[in-house]
């Protein structure tokens, strides 16, 4: 912030080379003390117009998935390195069979011997329908009593063949589950992402990877809270990271965050401890803006990356809007400094 008071210095040092004032006491300290009065109100409008993080925490993140949490299940195989770029539907890793193939198996044969069942009632019906035709024809030579028996035989032979055809239809379903079941052993990318450290090796039961939405990265800003009613959806933003020392990259403001971990309260039954609350919360914590911003093409902008940032919040005055300058020019400022982080 301090940088912003170098034009007024040189205006300072000007007038006193050129003659235009006399460098004494008097006139020392009159510029001084306009010189922060100045500073005072350009830091105060600028910290509740166009506020800057200044604490370099602005971040770099994306949304996650965490693929298949392991417990009890063990790796079969890992067919991915660190921080591998993947596409959608890409194999990540394999499971151990729980005997899923076998079982697929069993059910094959028994709805194989199911269907084999099936036939046998048809051909049993086909039978007894030739039979009570035949008795039929006979007319007077046939008794009532054999005929009804022969229809109450194809009857239960027709009630047999439909429980059988449920069985079919349970088997069917069992084995597209018992699929599904041995599917989930193959562990696929579900979006195209980047993956963090490879933590799996073969024959562990418990651990998980975590993959990155690299589409949908976004930017973390702090802001104090008293800046909080000036920020809006959509508002123009700015920030730098120390990736890539020196550029700016553009955003929105997409949302505020409303709640923070000091918001949390306990899901534990009990009263909270007065010095605890008093602990966590006598100093500012302030909240993060999330801002949205497109990837400029060629640029791969690395997750956890960190540098600062500055919003064009809301004005009492059209007049004001000069004051995102000094927001601006507070993380261009920061953005050269970045090459000498390293240092």
């Amino acid at each position: 912030m301090k940088e912003i008071m170098l034009p007024y210095i040189l205006i300072v040092w000007l007038l006193v080379k050129l003659g235009v004032i006399q460098w004494n006491l008097k006139n020392a300290v009159t510029s001084v003390a306009i010189g922060a009065f100045i500073a005072f109100l350009l830091f105060t409008g600028h910290r509740f117009w166009s506020p800057a993080d200044l604490t370099d925490s602005t971040t770099v993140k994306a949304p996650h998935a965490v693929l298949s949490p392991l417990f009890g299940q063990e790796v079969d195989r890992v067919y991915v390195e660190h921080n591998q770029q993947v596409k959608k539907g890409d194999l990540i890793y394999t499971l151990v069979s729980v005997d899923s193939q076998d079982q697929i198996d069993a059910l094959k044969a028994d709805k194989l011997a199911t269907e084999a069942e099936i036939l046998a009632a048809d051909a049993k019906i086909v039978n007894e329908r030739r039979n009570l035709d035949r008795l039929a024809k006979l007319n007077d030579f046939a008794s009532q009593a054999s005929r009804d028996d022969s229809s109450a035989r194809i009857a239960v032979e027709q009630a047999k063949k439909a429980a059988l055809q449920a069985k079919v239809e349970s088997i069917a379903a069992k084995i597209n589950s018992a699929k599904w079941q041995d599917e989930r052993r193959e562990v696929r990318a579900p979006f195209d992402g980047q993956l963090s450290i490879n933590n799996l090796s073969a024959g562990t039961r418990v651990g998980n990877m975590h993959l990155y939405d690299t589409s949908r990265k976004f930017v973390e800003m702090r802001i104090a809270d008293q800046t909080y009613r000036n920020i809006k959806p959509g508002q123009f933003s700015e920030f730098y990271l120390d990736a890539y020392p020196g550029e700016i990259f553009r955003g929105r403001v997409h949302s505020v965050t409303t709640g923070t971990g000091e918001a949390m309260v306990n899901v534990r039954s009990g009263d909270q401890h007065v010095r605890r609350h008093v602990g966590q919360n006598q100093s500012s914590h302030g909240r993060t803006v999330i801002i949205e911003f497109i990837e400029p093409e060629g640029y791969n902008v690395p997750i956890g990356a960190t540098g600062s940032a500055w919003i064009s919040a809301s004005k009492p005055h059209g007049m004001l809007g000069f004051m995102d300058i000094i927001g601006a020019a507070t993380v261009r400022l920061k953005a050269l400094k970045a090459y000498f982080s390293a240092l």
